[in-house]
């Protein structure tokens, strides 16, 4: 996003961007790890409130990644749960490794039982990862919801909701 779109977005959502960045990216962020999941109303606000969560972690030192899960959700998911390590006997490395905040974006995509088959083998990886900080991205709010707050579904209670009020659709 360009300085010249900044307008673009209107001052109440640039508000809710800038305080819900500040709220995953809090002061004691990266040691307190807690992973998130945010639904964003459209396109525009997505990428402004990745980019400032992604400005936030480089201020703090932390790197991030950002993975468009859309054109494929379950494939490439099924990638990024390939990569992750502490499960499975892969062995957790004895250095400390630098921490990466991964940011899936279109993870409410894999809402509902025709999609959530690679969320099983996901949280089985992503429970006991150490390199990872976690931040689950979609735009709607209510298949995000379903996915961590369902007691049926393997990502129960798996990441805090940072969806302000005003985004709940």
């Amino acid at each position: 996003m360009s300085c010249d779109d900044a307008d673009a977005i209107g001052d109440a959502d640039d508000e809710l961007i800038r305080t819900t960045a500040e709220q995953f990216i809090h002061r004691l962020f990266p040691n307190f790890r807690s992973p998130g999941y945010l639904a964003c109303p459209d396109g525009r606000i997505e990428d402004a409130m990745v980019a400032a969560i992604v400005e936030g972690a480089c201020a703090k030192g932390v790197r991030t990644e950002v993975v468009d899960l859309r054109p494929a959700p379950a494939d490439l998911l099924d990638k990024v749960t390939s990569r992750l390590h502490g499960f499975g006997g892969q062995g957790v490395s004895s250095e400390k490794s630098e921490l990466t905040l991964l940011v899936l974006k279109g993870f409410d995509l894999l809402e509902g039982k025709e999609h959530d088959a690679p969320t099983y083998p996901f949280r089985s990886k992503f429970q006991f990862d150490q390199e990872h900080l976690w931040l689950f991205v979609g735009r709607d709010w209510q298949r995000l919801r379903r996915l961590f707050s369902s007691y049926s579904l393997p990502l129960y209670y798996a990441a805090s909701n940072y969806t302000p009020k005003e985004w709940r659709r």
